[in-house]
């Protein structure tokens, strides 16, 4: 009867969530592993056991939860749309298609203009925002984000973790790097950012770089100096992709997923994000690609010594 009881105030607190089953904690065990073998995100683990941090002990048994059918229906549903542009089209007649506005359809894709290419890939629904947990000071009117702290210091501990994890070696040198740079994804932007809690373009490319044993120099500038020059047909995953923006030197990086997309830190977006090669934003100001991995450390090491040695 106790235990009824307890399972329905469960259901109660994490209507969102179905326990499927029960899980025992063995010796090299940690929560990153355990989500990834059941495919559940390590805050659904910790909220299903009231866990306030990572730490796992062994023989400890975890309710391993599974997202309700209709939740993963919805997930799907907030996915961002695309159109790709075929001969004869225009952003009024795209709009109409899709049942938005003009300016909305520019908005989405960063246009400044009503030219389009043939081909050109367009987002026509940008993904639904989840909704944040805000809480309002007294006297105030401005929502502010309870848990924007507690999220940072939560995948600093994910990617220690990761580091730490058997797994890792199982993997090549460039799913280690991008999986370390998704990890990475919305952490907050801030111009000079040398941390977590705000970071750069050119910081983020060295920290994710860094994570596989690869150290590179701080700036985008000096970053482009490395490696080996890249033709953007024949870019490979984990390859940096550089742009000129606010300045006439390269002042933007970035790192190559495939498929056209890049992550970076954005100053955009205000996060570290994915962004598509072809928006018109991105596509005017690429100035090259340069391939880092697969070079040897001393290589890297030699270059950027050097490169100290001109600047003194």
């Amino acid at each position: 009867m106790g235990k009824i009881f307890i399972f329905l105030i469960s259901l109660m607190i994490f209507p969102c969530l179905v326990f499927a089953q029960t899980y025992t904690v063995k010796k090299g065990d940690n929560i990153w592993q355990i989500s990834k073998k059941f495919n559940v995100s390590i805050s659904d683990i910790k909220k299903a056991n009231n866990l306030k941090n990572n730490k796992l002990q062994v023989g400890m048994k975890l309710e391993i939860p599974q997202k309700n059918e209709k939740i993963t229906k919805q997930s799907k549903s907030n996915e961002a749309e695309y159109h790709i542009v075929k001969k004869g089209d225009t952003l009024f007649r795209i709009a109409k298609k899709y049942n938005i506005s003009v300016e909305e359809l520019k908005n989405l894709n960063g246009l400044n203009s009503n030219k389009l290419s043939k081909g050109q890939k367009l987002i026509v629904k940008a993904p639904e925002k989840p909704k944040e947990n805000v809480s309002i000071r007294e006297n105030e009117k401005v929502p502010v984000l309870a848990s924007a702290k507690l999220d940072i210091d939560e995948k600093a501990e994910e990617i220690e973790e990761i580091k730490a994890s058997e797994d890792l070696s199982q993997m090549s040198l460039t799913e280690r790097l991008l999986l370390f740079a998704k990890k990475m994804l919305h952490l907050p932007y801030r111009f000079g950012g040398n941390s977590f809690n705000g970071l750069d373009c050119s910081f983020f490319v060295k920290k994710v770089y860094s994570m596989v044993g690869i150290e590179l120099p701080r700036s985008a500038r000096e970053q482009f100096t490395m490696g080996i020059p890249v033709k953007k047909d024949e870019l490979q995953p984990g390859d940096l992709v550089f742009f000129r923006t606010y300045a006439k030197f390269p002042s933007h990086v970035g790192i190559y997923l495939g498929d056209n997309l890049f992550i970076h830190a954005s100053t955009r977006s205000k996060k570290v994000t994915i962004d598509s090669l072809e928006a018109p934003y991105y596509l005017s100001r690429f100035i090259g690609a340069k391939r880092i991995l697969g070079i040897d450390k001393e290589t890297i090491e030699k270059a950027i010594e050097e490169l100290k040695n001109n600047q003194s």
